[in-house]
């Protein structure tokens, strides 16, 4: 059943990237993510509100609840701010098949910090991981990208970096301290929309992104889509036993579906050599998750 819920889940994410990518793309980051945000928070209230949900949702939830949800929102819209910057520049063909291979980052914080010890497969997967991080250098040459000089690309590695810490906390709250989902995701996108009305306030003030901001169609779409793609992913991993590694990597498939229709929709180009490097990390996250 978790395996239907997942899939699920990375099907809407497939069209969530491609709107996200619509949005953002020379537009000004915290206002698309403050208004997608609110539009999906408002579509998961109307669902809750629909099946006679809000009112039991707050009475039963307490600070506990509150503080857990909370962090995964510190963790979320800092992953979130920094993958807009970099999807504002970069192909959506390189900006999501780096964001797909978190599972890597999640295996390396496990050998480094819990003493795991990977298996040979594991060990080759992360190698292949890496190797289409160099090949992916190799082909953003030819659209003028430096993978080692390109702000845009650290800024895809480090939001990457902390979707990986939010799968473990997904992990952590949901399994570990069994939160129900309605609860957290409940808290959730309301703190979403806390941190980015605070974020554009500030920005107001100190002027960090002078980059204008346009309406766009897709906008609200991205937080409808990711509402509906979260809350299929919860329920799946909220079912006990779940792997987080093998759950992740089922979502992360998701991108297939992105770099295909991105390519079509966006008129991107080098798309041989992108698709050799999207197909040495997906092999090699496959290989992890044996």
């Amino acid at each position: 059943m978790w395996i239907a819920w997942i899939l699920s889940s990375a099907f809407f994410l497939a069209f969530y990237d491609l709107a996200k990518k619509a949005s953002v793309k020379g537009n000004a980051v915290v206002p698309v993510l403050l208004v997608s945000s609110f539009c999906g928070t408002v579509a998961y209230l109307a669902a809750l509100a629909t099946a006679g949900r809000i009112g039991d949702v707050i009475a039963s939830s307490d600070i506990r609840t509150i503080a857990l949800a909370g962090i995964k929102t510190l963790i979320v819209s800092t992953s979130w701010v920094l993958t807009y910057c970099a999807l504002r520049t970069l192909p959506i063909t390189i900006a999501t098949p780096i964001r797909a291979s978190a599972p890597a980052v999640v295996l390396l914080v496990a050998i480094f910090l819990y003493g795991e010890r990977p298996s040979v497969s594991q060990s080759l997967g992360m190698a292949l991981v890496f190797a289409g991080y160099l090949v992916f250098s190799w082909a953003g040459r030819y659209e003028g990208i430096d993978f080692l000089r390109d702000k845009a690309v650290w800024y895809a590695v480090a939001g990457m970096c902390f979707s990986a810490a939010s799968s473990l906390w997904d992990k952590y709250i949901l399994q570990v301290q069994a939160l129900p989902v309605e609860q957290m995701q409940f808290w959730f996108q309301l703190g979403l929309v806390v941190v980015y009305a605070t974020l554009l306030a500030a920005n107001r003030v100190l002027k960090i992104d002078r980059t204008p901001f346009s309406w766009r169609w897709t906008v609200p779409a991205v937080g409808i889509l990711l509402a509906l793609a979260d809350w299929l992913y919860f329920h799946g991993l909220a079912i006990p036993g779940v792997p987080i590694s093998v759950g992740s990597l089922m979502r992360r498939f998701s991108v297939v579906i992105t770099f295909l229709l991105g390519a079509k929709f966006f008129h991107e180009t080098n798309l041989r050599r992108k698709g050799m490097a999207l197909a040495a990390i997906v092999a090699g996250i496959v290989l992890m998750a044996l």
